[in-house]
């Protein structure tokens, strides 16, 4: 079967190019020594994205119920079963197998408009797992789903994209800011985030402070806001403003 490389330890020329092709179709020892002394270089095979990772996804206890109106669209193969999100005390709390997007109907805007909530990541989780809130989405149920986020992590910064069908448009990289909390010792982090659209402007803060600014057109804004918790995360939601 054919594999596929990557180069480890450097650029690739024109030459090396040549030889990762033999490379990726040889089926005999003696084409692979070939290719291998082209390259001059280590190589090593291309994993699944999971293997890469070595963090694959869990199932979360008592997962696939969700308050009055409210759904989600979960990441990849995984099911509603594997999620959790219900209510607690005054806000929302989500625990996550695979990353999912929670969303409710109800919470639709259009226009100008100004939503925030506050985040708590409760347990340090072992990688920088991303986790916020979404605007403009649409058809979360469907092959067509759309939606803007804007995404923390326990590093201390910050991440905008969009999301259109398969299409991810990143707008922001993640950035870091001194208006965002760093995870503390204990693994928690809380932080508020809130969007306001207002004219052409499409304002992004922290803590009640602006971290970013884009144009409308950048931004999907009309629809429903939610949240996007990435896999293997325990999120509380509080303090909401909608």
């Amino acid at each position: 079967m054919p594999r596929e490389y990557i180069l480890v330890n450097g650029p690739e020329t024109q030459l090396q190019r040549f030889a990762m092709k033999m490379l990726s179709i040889a089926d005999s020892p003696s084409l692979l020594v070939v290719a291998l002394a082209i390259t001059g270089l280590v190589l090593m095979p291309v994993l699944p994205a999971a293997a890469q990772q070595g963090d694959p996804d869990t199932t979360a206890s008592g997962g696939g119920e969700f308050p009055e109106g409210w759904s989600a669209r979960v990441d990849g193969d995984g099911s509603l079963d594997e999620v959790v999100f219900k209510e607690m005390g005054e806000g929302l709390h989500a625990t996550t197998g695979p990353a999912a997007v929670f969303y409710n109907p109800e919470w639709t805007h259009s226009g100008d408009y100004e939503v925030s909530a506050s985040l708590t990541q409760t347990t340090e989780p072992e990688h920088p797992e991303a986790y916020g809130i979404t605007i403009g989405g649409s058809d979360l149920s469907g092959s067509d789903q759309a939606y803007s986020y804007f995404l923390v992590r326990k590093t201390g910064e910050y991440f905008i994209a969009t999301r259109d069908g398969e299409e991810r448009n990143v707008i922001v990289n993640w950035t870091d800011h001194e208006a965002l909390n760093e995870q503390d010792e204990d693994g928690r982090q809380t932080n508020v985030l809130g969007v306001e659209v207002e004219g052409d402007d499409v304002i992004f803060k922290v803590n009640g402070t602006e971290v970013d600014r884009r144009q409308r057109g950048e931004i999907l804004t009309d629809g429903l806001f939610g949240f996007r918790i990435n896999h293997r995360l325990d999120v509380h939601i509080d303090d909401l403003k909608r």
